[in-house]
């Protein structure tokens, strides 16, 4: 509590209750009677006083020349507040004070000829810096960092002549503000980090002598920087990231010579990096990464003996590693991914004792991995170059962790070393994954640090041993695509176990999936083994799993219905294994409510589909493809969900992004009708059911799918015509109807345009385009017009290339397709299953000609 009678001290002048009183509750009453009849108040400060909120007073001394309340938990609206009356204020400060609001008034600001100092960081005002600010011809430093202001910069603060320190960052100021600015050449400190300012660099900019310190990052900043920046000669930090700077870096910048950060990233830079920058040998940090430089990187750093972070990484750099940079006995971090830099490295990097993080990823270099990489603990990233030879298989350190290691894309091979899983080592992430690598010098697992392993892609083989259960803070095992065999050990389900993530895919695991497993699993990839037996019950505990794939392995098993208890499961693929019978009632009231990708392809289910099935789906229901990807939870460390399809014998792994949608029901020996309830699912993008006994109608509700792109419902027993309405799916790219008993005519309009013959053949009672036979005409092809017709599909074959470039759907359509191929470094995964498609209509073809031929013969003879 303030101490009694404190305040009846009427002559004191100033008082401090700042830190020292941590406990002091400023209650309303207390601090507004404390004020009271202290009139002769000239200096006030309580900061940092951890109390309850108190409200801002109202009787404050007219004496007052100096009024601090950081970190108070004060609240009020200072729209109109006292404090803007006090005529001999000189400093006023309330940072820290979340709980104040309103906004500052455009007059009435009595001490304009006095005050030097205002702070309202981290405060809650809102609305435009007022005009009036510009009387203020003395103020000296102004702080308004993290509030919600807005709005231009008045052209009065060119008026503020006397500002030495200005900071205004991570508001949503706009306009161009440094034409005004640069007027104020007694500026030592400029910050205006995190706005919407915009506009080019004033050549008046030069003006600005004083200045040692100017951040203007994560701005909308254009234009090329200017010569005059070298008339700067006092800054010691210059940060201009993230905005839209453009040109060259001017020779001129080597006039800079006691800056010691140095940030252009994240800009449009472009051209050679000059060597005038080797002039600035006071340098500590310099980033260059993220523009567009070309060239080599200039040999310069010889004497930048203080450097401690060099980033140069995602430019166009050519060359080799720069010789000089490996002198650098103080370097901590160094970035230079993302690159075309080759050759190999240079022998004296091993000097380099501080170094704890090096980023060499994405980028060309050759040769043996050298062995003192590893003798230190830091962060090692070389991914994606084409390192060859054997790990070193000791390592020597004085250090007890290595943290993290990223060899991944590389040309590595033989054995594992026992030391990079062994329990002296630190190492929580370890990526070695798309190499050569054959085994382990001892497959025994003993790291207890390790939570991320990822040997994916590789030639490793055996079994998995047991000690793997010993690491306890597993919660990334990645193993997919090598040769590993035998069961998967069972205590991977123990209580202790901690894996989120467990990718076994395209292995050759045998046996069955074991009975439990850890509960919180987030994936579970087992697609391409040789699993038998059943899907474990106790999967029903694992409520975190988002994506299951068995796929591809010998299940032979009924609909494991109980999944649909389970909230968040996303991807469900069970294709080509031997599940059987009916999917069976459902019991929730709304089953699979996350699902999004539900494959039950290739098995032997029967029956038909409950009505219920499709209608709670939410997944596929309005997917927002921009808010997708974090709306719902996502898989841990950004791991994406690998689906692996087959198509004409061929394997292809992909990543599925969170808009996907599918439903593939195809080949299996489900009858009825197909429920109408799938017109609720707004969001599929692909359906297939092909290859089954549905009859019926095509539900006219499919038209309700304004985002399908691939239909097919070919080889059922569907009856009725095509539903007109069909031709409002303006996305449809793959259409396949044949095989039914379909009549009548074909749709017209926007896509149904643009589909061939090959989409409705085997329906013999279709007519229009683009079939020859005319709706309302008996004249019928003979079957040898229907025999060349057949010869002539089956000769043109019907690839992913022809549904694209034949009938694709104009231009938008086209650029759309071409920017996801270049994003998944693959076709669009609804033509590689348009592939698949085409596949099994050639394979109908053939049955088809055959059969025809054989009637045929018959009645030759």
């Amino acid at each position: 509590m303030i101490p009694p009678g404190l305040s009846e001290l009427s002559k004191l002048v100033s008082l401090d209750l700042s830190r020292h009183y941590n406990d002091l509750q400023v209650g309303r009453t207390t601090l507004q009677s404390l004020l009271r009849n202290l009139t002769n108040l000239e200096v006030l400060l309580i900061d940092n006083v951890d109390g309850e909120p108190a409200e801002l007073p109202t009787n404050f001394s007219s004496s007052l020349r100096y009024l601090s309340l950081p970190g108070t938990n004060i609240f009020g609206d200072i729209s109109d507040s006292q404090l803007f009356h006090l005529p001999n204020l000189q400093v006023l400060s309330l940072a820290r004070n979340p709980l104040i609001t309103g906004t500052l008034p455009n007059f009435n600001w009595s001490f304009s000829g006095s005050i030097l100092e205002l702070d309202f960081t981290n405060t809650r005002i809102v609305g435009k810096l007022p005009d009036s600010i510009g009387n203020h011809r003395s103020l000296w430093y102004l702080n308004l960092k993290y509030c919600t202001l807005s709005g231009l910069i008045p052209e009065s603060f060119g008026n503020l002549t006397a500002m030495r320190e200005l900071t205004l960052a991570y508001n949503s100021f706009t306009g161009n503000v440094l034409s005004s600015i640069s007027k104020l050449n007694k500026l030592v400190h400029l910050d205006l980090t995190g706005n919407h300012f915009q506009g080019s660099f004033p050549e008046s900019i030069g003006n600005l002598t004083a200045l040692r310190k100017l951040t203007l990052p994560f701005n909308n900043f254009t234009g090329v920087v200017p010569s005059t920046f070298s008339k700067l000669n006092k800054l010691v930090e210059l940060d201009l990231s993230s905005n839209h700077f453009r040109g060259y870096i001017p020779e001129s910048i080597g006039n800079l010579t006691s800056i010691r950060k140095l940030t252009l990233s994240s800009n449009n830079f472009t051209g050679y990096v000059p060597s005038t920058l080797g002039k600035l040998n006071k340098l500590q940090l310099l980033s260059l990464s993220f523009n567009n430089f070309e060239g080599s990187i200039p040999d310069i750093f010889a004497n930048f003996s203080e450097l401690t972070e060099l980033g140069l990484g995602t430019n166009n750099f050519t060359g080799s590693f720069p010789y000089s940079i490996a002198s650098l006995t103080s370097l901590v971090i160094v970035e230079l991914q993302n690159n075309s830099l080759t050759g190999s490295l240079p022998s004296n990097i091993s000097g380099l004792q501080t170094l704890q993080q090096l980023d060499l990823s994405f980028n060309h270099f050759t040769g043996a991995t050298p062995p003192w990489l590893f003798h230190r603990s830091w962060y090692l990233y070389l991914q994606h170059n084409q390192f060859t030879g054997k790990l070193p298989n000791e390592r020597k350190s004085n250090y007890s962790s290595f943290v993290k290691l990223d060899l991944s894309y590389n040309k590595l091979y033989g054995e594992i070393p026992d030391w990079i899983l062994s329990m002296s080592v630190g190492l929580a992430y370890l990526d070695l994954s798309h190499n050569f690598l054959t085994g382990f010098e001892n497959q025994v697992w003993r790291s207890e640090y390790l939570f991320y392993l990822n040997l994916e892609n590789n030639f490793l083989r055996g079994p998995l041993h047991q000690s793997i259960c010993d690491m306890i803070n597993l919660q990334v095992l990645i193993l997919a695509q090598n040769n590993f065999s035998g069961s998967i050990p069972g205590c991977l389900g123990n209580s202790s176990s901690r894996i989120a993530i467990l990718d076994l895919r395209m292995n050759k695991f045998h046996g069955e999936i074991p009975r439990f497993l850890p509960t919180g699993l987030q994936y579970l990839g087992l697609y391409g083994n040789q699993f038998g037996g059943q899907v474990p019950q106790s999967l029903v505990n694992c409520t975190s799993l988002q994506a299951l794939d068995l796929g591809n392995n010998k299940i032979n098993d009924t609909f494991p219905i109980w999944l649909e208890k389970l909230p968040n499961l996303q991807v469900m693929i069970l294709k080509s294994n031997l599940f059987h019978g009916p999917i069976g009632d459902l019991e929730s009231e709304f089953p699979f409510p996350e699902l999004r990708i539900f494959d039950l392809s290739f098995n032997g289910f029967t029956g038909t589909l409950p009505s219920n099935l499709f209608k709670s789906f939410k997944g596929m229901l309005d997917v927002d493809e921009e808010k997708a990807g974090t709306t719902r939870d996502r898989i841990s460390w950004d791991y994406l969900y690998h689906v692996s399809l087959v198509i004409k014998g061929n394997e292809f792994d992909m990543r599925i992004t969170p808009i996907m949608t599918s439903i593939d029901l195809s080949s299996n020996r489900f009858e009825g009708d197909i429920p109408n309830s799938i017109g609720s699912l707004s969001s599929l993008v692909l359906l297939n059911v092909s290859h089954n006994n549905f009859r019926g109608y095509i539900p006219e509700e499919i038209a309700k799918l304004h985002d399908l792109e691939a239909l097919d419902l070919s080889w059922n027993k569907l009856t009725g015509e095509i539903p007109g309405q069909l031709s409002s799916l303006t996305f449809l790219a793959v259409l396949n109807l044949s095989y039914n008993h379909l009549a009548g005519r074909i749709p017209l309009g926007k896509q149904f345009n643009t589909f061939s013959n090959d989409s409705y053949c085997g329906n013999p009672d279709l007519c229009g385009f683009p079939l020859s036979m005319e709706c309302g005409n008996n004249n019928v092809s003979d079957e040898s017009d229907d025999d060349d017709d057949d010869e002539s599909f089956f000769a043109s074959g019907f690839s992913w290339q022809s549904v694209v470039i034949g009938y694709g759907c104009g231009m938008i359509f086209g650029l759309f397709i071409g920017g996801l191929m270049c994003l998944l470094d693959k076709p669009k995964w609804f033509v590689n299953f348009a592939e698949d498609i085409a596949q099994q209509i050639v394979d109908g073809k053939r049955t088809r000609q055959k059969e025809r031929r054989q009637r045929h013969g018959l009645r030759m003879t």
